[in-house]
């Protein structure tokens, strides 16, 4: 396939997956799923921003210059594929869900690491990092509501509530982690939306001690990181 037919395919695999969950998306708030991570139903309006600079970046391919198409072209098939495992997952039933959300997942990383390679712009850069770091978090979420709703209340002798705390911290850990490793500051601002969603929509009080400490560690991480690269940009100046 030819780099436009490539563009065009993004397109349709973007339409897809606007389509499937806008239109075609069950209720994700089952009062019989809920969980320990479900964050207040606000959050997902996230999305609409995903959707919108999603849309942008595509339409601005048809238009790109140089080092754009190269940076389509390194990505490949991997992002298409993304959005169409994404709008799968919303369609199918509680348990196969989390199957294409795990695997939108990897694919996105591969997309993620792939423009990377390409040195994108921060605005090149802002779609991804927020597609990534919400279906990170959308991940956490739905392994639960998975287990739930198979009547798992344990596994390995731990508790939802005890795993809710080991997979708050880890995906809090990640988010301080990938920020440093990839120099990327909207990452962990997704994970900071996510967490503050998490501590107000919960009523447990480790639950939301968590939450709220990482979300105090994010913010402080990010704009500490934020402030030092504008000193030494200054200082290169």
């Amino acid at each position: 396939m030819g780099l436009l037919g490539l563009k065009l395919f993004n397109l349709a695999s973007y339409m897809y997956l606007l389509v499937t969950s806008l239109f075609l998306a069950g209720d994700f708030y089952n009062p019989n799923d809920m969980v320990l991570v479900m964050p207040a139903p606000f959050a997902f309006s996230i999305w609409g921003l995903i959707y919108l600079l999603l849309f942008l970046y595509i339409m601005k391919s048809f238009f790109a210059d140089e080092s754009l198409n190269e940076q389509i072209q390194k990505i490949g098939f991997w992002f298409p594929i993304t959005m169409i495992l994404s709008g799968t997952s919303v369609i199918l039933g509680t348990t196969p869900s989390i199957l294409f959300l795990s695997l939108s997942l990897v694919t996105l990383c591969v997309v993620y690491t792939n423009q990377q390679m390409t040195a994108p712009t921060v605005w090149q850069r802002i779609p991804f990092s927020l597609y990534l770091g919400w279906t990170s978090i959308a991940t956490i979420v739905d392994a639960f509501v998975v287990l739930k709703a198979n009547g798992i209340t344990e596994l390995f002798g731990i508790g939802e509530l005890g795993w809710s705390v080991i997979m708050l911290t880890l995906g809090g850990l990640i988010a301080i982690a990938f920020s440093f490793a990839q120099n990327d500051a909207v990452y962990p601002l997704v994970f900071v939306w996510g967490y503050g969603a998490i501590f107000a929509y919960q009523t447990n009080e480790l639950i939301r001690f968590i939450t709220a400490g990482f979300v105090i560690i994010l913010l402080f991480v990010t704009f500490f990181r934020l402030f030092k690269s504008n000193i030494v940009r200054k200082k290169a100046a």
